[in-house]
Formats: structure tokens, sequence, C-alpha cells
């Protein structure tokens, strides 16, 4: 009797780079979950009026092939010096909405929002967290900057900063990296594209000072951490020189701090103001806040004192502005993953076997290294969801701030007229109708200055002098929410009637013309 040798299996490895890892997977399930499958669904990025006013800067400069210096949308302040800081990504804006309209700009938002949390989530695992401890505190920190995810140019400064805080963070961990000089240039298509970039450079500051005081009360750290303080004292010179790349020179960060030095604007802008813990955004907001706060003892006894300082400035700067709220997620969820992961460690590894934490443990101890690794799986995703069919793109732009409909009823009386509307609407009408449309005040608060924008808040509000600053800038029009002191004000006045209404806005015009 013989036996049959079977003949050997050919057996080939598929290519690392054609193996999707498990955080590659992310990329898509987070697509679906915040997008796709969410309530809001894709127009969630469309719910802020700045991108139109963003959108069309961008077609402005495609179209004249320059970058503005003087103010061509409003009528209160005609022609004075003004500058499109964030020009770069108002000209990529522009250029998706010609390509693909709604669709463009959203699914362009919507790449932008989940890569950088893809990225904070594979940097946790780099970073050495376990896998399922990353990607809820990645999942939270979705959820706590959820209040941000719209179609404007800080998506650019959230994704850098990501990819910053890894390449700062290798540096440390590798004994100096010459890939930390790929920040330079990095910068100077930061500067373009976002003033965000100015948080970097103190965030960078602030990792020097880290790094110094490391040196300082720590004898076996000191000749580490005093040629990191050199390197990234270097590296902050080189990355404020590059930033200087951009149409407008310094006198783009001349602006940059005079907009973040503007009183009025902290005190009457939301964004600006201190956050409101009541939504379930905000209460994860709360939740990475103490968080964050609480490893900061366990951060210094590691002698760690670089991130301690980031986590407290962060910390502070999110009190007192709910814009800072998103950095701070972005900057604490990777160091959190970390400190949680090891606290899971230690509870997991004094116990039986047989005992659930050691069950789960384990397995989230397995699925730690298929989380990690990048392959082509993510641009292919992009890619496809530019051409799949039944992703129930936005067709229109949403109502939540802008009377969009109303304002298309009457769009060549409005585009026409001196008209008076709150700052998103005008955004909304320099989108729709420029160059014929001029507008009073928008959401460029700082360029207006705090005399107009006490008279912009006057008029709003129905608050004296309102009457005589309609008079003042010749309103022929007044677009204004129907339940507001302004609407009930006008239609008690002699010299002004109803010309419209909808369920939320009236339109108002002056009886006769000044």
């Amino acid at each position: 009797m013989t036996t049959e040798i079977p003949y050997p299996v050919a057996t080939q490895k598929i290519p690392s780079i054609l193996r999707p890892s498990l955080s590659d997977l992310f990329f898509l399930v987070l697509l679906v979950w915040l997008f796709a499958v969410s309530p809001v669904g894709w127009s969630r990025t469309l719910l802020d009026a700045d991108t139109w006013f963003h959108t069309r800067i961008g077609e402005i400069i495609l179209s004249e092939g320059s970058v503005p210096h003087h103010d061509p949308f409003s009528f209160s302040k005609v022609g004075q010096p003004w500058y499109a800081f964030e020009w770069l990504s108002e000209v990529i804006l522009a250029s998706v909405y010609r390509i693909a309209g709604l669709k463009g700009i959203s699914a362009l938002a919507a790449v932008l929002i989940t890569l950088y949390l893809t990225i904070i989530l594979k940097f946790s695992i780099a970073k050495g967290a376990n896998g399922m401890i990353a990607l809820v505190t990645t999942l939270v920190a979705a959820t706590a900057s959820s209040i941000h995810f719209h179609a404007r140019p800080h998506l650019f400064t959230l994704l850098f900063l990501s990819v910053a805080f890894w390449v700062l963070d290798w540096n440390r961990r590798s004994a100096g990296s010459r890939a930390i000089w790929l920040l330079v240039p990095l910068a100077t298509l930061w500067a373009n594209l976002h003033g965000g970039f100015v948080i970097f450079l103190v965030l960078l500051g602030i990792r020097v000072v880290g790094c110094t005081a490391e040196a300082i009360c720590y004898d076996e750290l000191r000749s580490a951490r005093r040629g990191e303080a050199i390197q990234l004292t270097l590296l902050g010179f080189a990355v404020a020189a590059a930033t200087l790349v951009n149409p407008y020179g310094y006198h783009l960060h001349e602006h940059i701090i005079e907009f973040l030095k503007s009183p009025w604007t902290n005190v009457n802008v939301a964004e600006f103001q201190s956050p409101r813990f009541g939504s379930e955004e905000m209460l994860n907001c709360m939740l990475m806040l103490f968080a964050g706060l609480a490893v900061i003892s366990s951060l210094v006894r590691k002698k760690n004192l670089a991130d301690s300082l980031m986590i407290l400035f962060l910390g502070y700067c999110s009190l007192t502005s709910v814009r800072h709220m998103t950095i701070f997620m972005l900057a604490v969820a990777p160091i959190l993953a970390v400190e949680l992961s090891l606290g899971w460690n230690e509870i997991a590894g004094g116990r039986k076997k047989s005992s659930i934490f050691t069950i789960l443990h384990d397995v989230t101890t397995q699925l730690t290294p298929m989380m990690s690794g990048t392959s082509l799986f993510i641009p292919l995703v992009i890619v496809g969801l530019l051409f799949m069919p039944g992703l129930n793109w936005p067709s229109e732009i949403p109502e939540t701030t802008v009377p969009v409909k109303f304002i298309e009823k009457h769009a060549d009386r409005i585009a026409t007229s001196r008209v008076f509307a709150a700052d998103q609407v005008a955004d909304y009408l320099i989108f729709r109708s420029y160059p014929r449309q001029k507008v009073y005040f928008d959401s460029r608060h700082n360029y207006y200055g705090p005399a107009l924008g006490d008279e912009y808040l006057a008029i709003r509000d129905g608050l004296k002098p309102w009457r005589e600053l309609l008079d003042k800038n010749r309103f022929d029009l007044v677009l204004a929410p129907n339940q507001g002191a302004l609407s009930s004000l006008l239609g008690l006045s002699s010299d002004w009637r109803l010309l419209d209404q909808s369920e939320k806005y009236v339109l108002y015009e002056r009886k006769t013309s000044m």
C-alpha cells in the first residue's frame, strides 16, 4: 500500500500595505457612525454659516488669482485693510465646491475629522496604550469634540496638531529623531491654512519649559532633557520662521494676536466664552477634563513634567473658552489612554486566570497588536466614499442658522439693499449674492471692532438707540427672527412695514427711502 504524498500548498503572505489593521477599519466605522447613520448625517458639517463665507473668499481668490488685502464685503467699513489669513483652506473649500458642490465640502470635512481621530487612536497604541482603552478614550474625545465638527479651516489645525504631537512624542522616545524637522515645512503649510499654528508654537514653548524643568529636577535625565530642550528651541525658531512664508508676512501674526486679544469677541461670541456643562458633548468634555487633570500626579511621579504642563495649560484654556476644548481632547486622549492602560494592567495582573478581569485583559492585550499598522485601506475608503451611491449626501444648505429658502424668495430685493441681518445670515448672503451683496456686519468680529460690534448688538437686541442706528446706517431692509425684540419693535414702528414672514423670520422694509 502506497501513501499518496499531497502536493504542497503554495502560500503567499499578503503584504502589510494591503492588509488593513483594526485601526484602519476604525476609520471606516467612525465615518459611518458620525456621518452615514447619524440622525444629523453628512449635513452636520454644514451647520455653521462660516463655511459659506470661507467658500466665497476662496472663490474670489480663484477668480482673481491673488489674495485680498482689503475688505470687499461690507458697506460699513468699505475698503479697509483686511487679511484672508486662512486663504489656502478657503481655496480648497471653493475648489471642492466647484467640483462636487455640497457633497464635496461635506465629504472633505468628514474625512478630515475622521482622519485626525484615527491618528489619535494610532498614536495612543504606538505610545503603548491597550487597544480597547485607546478605542474608548478616542470615542469619548470624538463625542466631546463633535461641537466643532463643521466644514471650517480649523479642521486642518486638528489634523496637523495630532500629527505634531505624535512626532514630538516619537522624538522623545527615540532620543532624538530627524523626523522632527518635518514639522518645519508642515508649519509653512499650516500657516496658510489656519491661524491655529500659533497654538503649536505656544505648546512647543511649554514643552521646552517642561524639558528644562526635567533637566533641572532629575539628575539622571539631565543630559537627555537638556539636549531635547535645545533641539526643540531650535525647532521653535525654525517653525516660527517658516510661518512667515505666507502672503501677508508678519502681518498675519499681528492679526492673529490682535484677534485672540479682542475683548469684544471674548465677551460676546459663544465660542470664546467659558463652557456650560449641560449637553452630552459638554459632559464628555468634563469627563475628559477631570481625567486629564487626575493623571498629572502619575505623570509627575514618572518625571514627565512636559506633558503635565501641557495638560494644565490646555485645561485652563478649555475652562476659559469652549474653542479650546477640542484641542484639549486631542492632546489628552493618548496620554490618558496610556495611564488608564497601566492602571488596567495592575488591576488584572494580581488576579486569578479565571477572573473576568484577567480574561478581558488577555483578550484586549491580544487585540492590541492587531490595531497597529497602516495600509492602503484608508485612502481606498476615501476614494470609494466619493463614488459610492446611496449615502444620502446633503442636497441643500441646512436652515439651522440661516433661513435659506426665505432668503431665496427675496434674493434680488435683499442683494440690492442695505440689509440688517445677524452675522451668520450675513455670511450666507455674501456667499449667495456677492458682489452685488454688501453687508453691515458678518462673522469677522475682530475686523469690525468693538464700536461697530456694540452698534450691531444694540440693533439686533432692540436696545437703545436701535432706531437711530437703523437711520444712521440707512438700512432699507431688516431680516430678523420673528420672536425677537427687534421684530416686535419694528412691528410697532410707523417707519417700517412688514414685507413678508416665515415660520421663524420676518422681513421688514423701510416705508420711505432715506
